[in-house]
């Protein structure tokens, strides 16, 4: 037993527990089931392009995520359940912008973006942190 090492990990515990904001939402992802797994297993990796810029998107509801799933990189077979941790929320228009990243979007005092498409709410995060649990439920 290490007194010193005990010490370390409960703070480090503490640390990452605060970084998370009360506005935790829960929101669902269609993907593959192959990527499905392995998401649940190692965590979200943020995609390159998108409405709104390289990101993790959400839908909504699983019904949503049918019609959300709809990119060149984007699979369909499996919805993820997921507690993301939207912070402050920067509402864009039904175009978003394609520029947008994790940078810009901080800079501007924000941690999340959202839009409408034309078919239902959608909300960005760019950092895989933001991503508080993750159930598999199809």
């Amino acid at each position: 037993y290490n007194p010193a090492w005990d010490r370390r990990r409960r703070h480090g515990r503490r640390r990452y527990q605060q970084q998370h904001s009360k506005n935790i939402y829960t929101l669902y992802h269609q993907t593959s089931p192959w990527v499905a797994n392995l998401i649940v297993k190692v965590g979200f990796k943020p995609g390159t392009q998108g409405w709104c810029g390289g990101g993790i998107y959400f839908a909504k509801t699983a019904a949503a995520t049918e019609t959300k799933a709809i990119g060149p990189n984007s699979h369909k077979g499996a919805i993820l359940q997921v507690g993301v941790d939207v912070g402050k929320v920067k509402y864009m228009s039904k175009t978003c912008d394609r520029s947008l990243n994790g940078w810009k979007v901080k800079n501007q005092g924000f941690d999340s973006v959202s839009f409408n498409p034309g078919d239902g709410q959608e909300y960005i995060v760019y950092d895989k942190r933001k991503v508080v649990w993750v159930k598999r439920i199809k």
